[in-house]
């Protein structure tokens, strides 16, 4: 135990560098991998345990508390230093996650007895979607489940010891009952393990209790495939090198990291016009839209870093969360659960018109944006070729152009495509 002690101990250190002064936490919203917009009424029948059936019901049960849960995926933490609960945080409100209406087993149960089939998972599509007509589902939810384990002993020259390791498998089937057709299907795993010597064997969990946990564990990936929930966030905030902004920016990331989204915003903002062509800015600001649901200005800004990088997969991953989130949320406000609109106390994105202009060249090349409608005035921006502008005014020999943040400039026609 002590030299396990001692491995958690160095993996902690290198787990906590100063690279992690970075980093900033929350609870987000986050689309289901297959959405299910259109569905209001769901049953879930018992999920049939080929290994053991006294735990046919167990995964059904998982599964039925989770739909059910007003806040599915927010948890509290444990500190790794410290055995005191620490409350998950989201910064959205007005959303709770029980968004459909589901059956209650019990009435699931009288009328497969009344039809004369299995209590388990083991029914065909077409004998579960007839249950689901009786009841007036839109889905029905059917699958199975087994587990295998491994004891592995070892003797040292103090005790026996004992690695026990349970991998828990399932499939589930997502029924339309009007068609009697699978709509969704999703396979998974969950392995646990523990080990102990001597007086510790006696304390471990059972096979039993670990296959129940891995259950669990399944039943949270088969509700995450299609509901949408909340889910656990680590951001990595991009280092951001201005010179006018180096002190500011440490107190941008104090703020963010005691929750204090109102006082990081403007700072993340100004840093984000003064170098509105720098992915890291863009990135950052598309971050602080993400944590209040504000997907569409966070898909604006993660785009415009995406662009920018398109080799960056972390702005490819951001962007196409953010692209999800809009659908996500344009669902919330049909079943009229809207996100609750968070207003920063100050800064913007600039309005958007009609008429778009793109620059010419590819990424690496850099045309100039002047102060004034003449080529002898200031240059006040050097934008990357390829990328798309509003344009504000269209003059004989300049377009006026919305450049990021509040600020214009005049484009040059002759290097606009």
């Amino acid at each position: 135990m002590k030299k396990f002690y001692f491995v958690l101990t160095f993996a902690l250190i290198l787990l906590f560098k100063p690279a992690i002064s970075q980093r900033v936490e929350c609870f987000i919203l986050k689309a289901p991998e297959k959405p299910f917009y259109d569905v209001k009424k769901i049953g879930v029948l018992n999920f049939e345990c080929k290994t053991n059936s006294r735990m046919n019901n167990v995964i059904t049960d998982y599964m039925i508390a989770d739909l059910l849960n007003e806040h599915r995926g927010i948890y509290s933490k444990t500190s790794l230093f410290s055995t005191k609960p620490k409350e998950g945080k989201t910064f959205i409100k007005g959303v709770k996650t029980d968004f459909y209406e589901v059956i209650e087993r019990q009435q699931l149960e009288k009328i497969l007895k009344e039809q004369r089939l299995s209590l388990s998972g083991a029914i065909d599509e077409t004998s579960a979607a007839e249950v689901g007509k009786i009841l007036g589902l839109d889905v029905i939810i059917i699958g199975n489940t087994s587990y295998t384990h491994n004891d592995e002993w070892r003797t040292t020259e103090s005790s026996r010891c004992l690695k026990r390791t349970v991998i828990t498998k399932g499939t589930m089937k997502i029924i339309d009952v009007k068609t009697a057709r699978i709509v969704g299907t999703k396979s998974s795993e969950a392995t646990f393990k523990q080990s102990g010597c001597g007086d510790q064997i006696s304390g471990m969990k059972s096979v039993e209790q670990l296959a129940d946990a891995g259950m669990q564990s399944l039943a949270k990936t088969f509700v995450d495939y299609f509901t949408p929930g909340y889910q656990h966030m680590v951001y990595s905030m991009e280092k951001v090198k201005l010179n006018e902004f180096k002190d500011k920016g440490k107190e941008a990331m104090n703020f963010l990291k005691r929750g204090d989204l109102d006082h990081a915003f403007p700072i993340v903002y100004a840093m984000y016009e003064a170098d509105s062509y720098n992915p890291k800015t863009d990135y950052n600001l598309g971050v602080l839209y993400e944590m209040v649901g504000d997907y569409e200005n966070a898909y604006e800004y993660f785009n415009q870093a995406y662009e920018l990088e398109y080799d960056n997969k972390k702005y490819q991953e951001a962007t196409e969360r953010a692209k999800k989130g809009i659908d996500l949320i344009n669902f919330l406000e049909s079943i009229g659960r809207p996100v609750e609109p968070y207003s920063f106390s100050s800064g913007g994105a600039a309005g958007a018109l009609a008429d778009k202009v793109t620059i010419k060249g590819g990424r690496s090349d850099r045309i100039n944006v002047y102060e004034l409608p003449d080529k002898s005035s200031k240059v006040i921006a050097k934008v990357p070729g390829g990328l798309e502008f509003k344009i504000v005014e269209e003059l004989p020999k300049f377009y006026e152009i919305q450049l990021r943040g509040t600020q214009t400039g005049f484009l040059y026609k002759k290097d606009a495509k």
